[in-house]
């Protein structure tokens, strides 16, 4: 690299005292390089410093000298001193890949099996890590830390980066077995407030007898059995305890409904997204009153490879609101369907013995109370503490 920086020339030397010449040059400490003789013709290279002195010593000893530059660094930049654009687009380069270097532009996850993808990386979105974060800034023990919080999968997380690309290597726990899981010891608790129609116990001590009323919470089925000898054993308490219970929902339809509608129009705006820099190739402005955004990327790519450069787009998808007046029939209607998706959905499993409704109706619309009378089972297994 030296002697790129420094001037350089190639020298022909010929007649004269030519040995002469060269051990005065040797004498005078001037280096030469690829040195090599053709005839009665010696060529050589030397720095430019030493050209007075070469000079000189030639003129002394009658040799004729033919001097050549030797292009180099030096004599490049020397030539183009006063051109100030390559200067400042070097910098604007090195600075620009220093940037890219130091920013987050993909965020590989590796080893995930159960934990998705989507749901890691929406915690790290949440720790404030998300494509374009600056790296330096990250803290990857306390990301670390939330992820293996977050997310019960996950049994070791570690997190790096290889220049721009942030990989996130994860563990997932090992699953317990369901038979393990199954004999754990426990309890059968109430989870109503109602009456025992039937019992059906496979393991574990009966506390309430078929027609007992219960309160939620009130133990049903002990793991604690005591055997014929009279020691006291812990099981896993299996069974199925039926009972009835009442439950009360409310439901209520305005007759001024505010709805928000999708009208079709889309607009799209475009940036030039260099290093997650997005530079506007148009108008930015949000072209509706009311609008949802989504995005996406277009990348650019090289030889195959994909390179963070490409085309960010912003589509906008136009909403209006208008209000839908009711009349009471059509609210009524309302009603019956807000009921009948709540029971397909949530009293699937149960049996409607009885149904109530009370209505109330205001100038603003109708509330409906209905009140159920069901049938189903009652009884939830609660894990059963044994203190030394």
């Amino acid at each position: 690299m030296e002697q790129h920086l420094r001037g350089e020339y190639r020298a022909s030397a010929s007649g004269g005292k030519l040995y002469s010449f060269l051990n005065a040059m040797q004498s005078a400490g001037i280096c030469c390089h690829e040195q090599r003789c053709l005839g009665d013709t010696y060529q050589f290279r030397f720095y430019g410093k030493y050209r007075a002195s070469v000079e000189e010593l030639a003129q002394q000893y009658g040799v004729t000298l033919e001097l050549t530059t030797r292009r180099t660094l030096r004599q490049f930049l020397h030539r183009y001193r006063f051109r100030f654009g390559i200067p400042v687009g070097l910098l604007l380069t090195g600075g620009l890949l220093f940037y890219g270097s130091n920013i987050v532009m993909e965020i590989d996850v590796i080893g995930n099996e159960t934990a998705t993808t989507a749901e890691i990386t929406a915690i790290l979105e949440e720790c404030g890590v998300t494509r374009g974060s600056w790296i330096p800034s990250i803290d990857f023990s306390m990301c670390e830390h939330t992820l293996r919080a977050g997310v019960d999968e996950l049994a070791w997380v570690g997190m790096r980066h290889t220049g721009n690309r942030l990989v996130v290597e994860v563990m997932e726990r090992e699953p317990v077995p369901e038979m393990l899981e199954d004999r754990v010891p426990s309890n059968i608790v109430s989870a109503q407030n109602g009456q025992i129609v039937s019992v059906s116990i496979y393991c574990g001590q009966l506390m309430k007898l078929v027609g007992e009323p219960v309160q939620k919470g009130d133990l049903l089925v002990s793991g604690v059995v005591t055997d014929e000898t009279g020691h006291l054993g812990i099981r896993h308490s299996l069974g199925s305890i039926i009972g009835q219970y009442e439950q009360t929902e409310t439901f209520t339809c305005s007759y001024e409904q505010h709805l928000r509608t999708p009208t079709g129009e889309t607009t799209t705006r475009q940036y030039l997204d260099i290093f997650t820099w997005h530079m506007p190739l148009g108008n930015t402005e949000d072209p509706y009153e009311d609008s949802i955004k989504t995005t996406g990327y277009s990348w650019f790519s090289l030889l195959g490879a994909e390179l963070p450069i490409g085309i960010y787009r912003e589509t906008y998808h136009e909403y209006r609101s208008k209000i839908l007046t009711l009349t009471p029939e059509e609210a009524k209607q309302n009603l019956e369907e807000q009921v009948q998706r709540y029971e397909d959905n949530f009293l699937g499993e149960v049996e409607i013995l009885d149904k109530k409704t009370a209505a109330l109706e205001t100038e603003d619309g109708i509330q409906w109370t209905v009140t159920y009378t069901l049938q189903g089972e009652i009884g939830v297994q609660q894990e059963l503490f044994i203190q030394d």
